[in-house]
């Protein structure tokens, strides 16, 4: 990685399905079942919330779900979740754990939705 890129970088749409196409990791943060209603096509599921009581998983358990994805630290990835708040999150804590190459969709399923792309079911 080129050590002037910074460890986050903001991205829209387009970069997001560029990145699919090109077989990037693309990582959805939100829980099963919305991820379930429709994501981005051939994004991985990596929900940050316990589904029992809606508290946040540990970042240990943040990294090894993101590593079981695939996902090495050196490794670009594009995290996105319904708002980007969440993927926001996500993103702050796969730097601290050394993840060095993060893309976030900001905009998020609601943008994706709001431009009407295709969603996977």
């Amino acid at each position: 990685m080129d050590q002037s890129k910074e460890p986050i970088r903001t991205i829209g749409s387009a970069r997001v399905a560029e990145a699919a196409k090109a077989d990037v990791p693309v990582i959805d943060v939100r829980p099963a079942a919305m991820y379930e209603e429709g994501h981005i096509p051939g994004a991985v599921n990596v929900p940050l919330v316990v589904p029992d009581d809606g508290s946040m998983f540990t970042d240990e358990a943040i990294v090894d779900a993101i590593e079981a994805a695939g996902v090495e630290p050196s490794d670009d990835v594009v995290l996105y979740c319904q708002t980007g708040y969440h993927a926001g999150l996500a993103a702050e804590t796969l730097v601290g754990e050394g993840f060095a190459d993060i893309e976030l969709y900001d905009g998020s399923m609601d943008d994706w939705s709001a431009q009407q792309l295709p969603i996977e079911r």
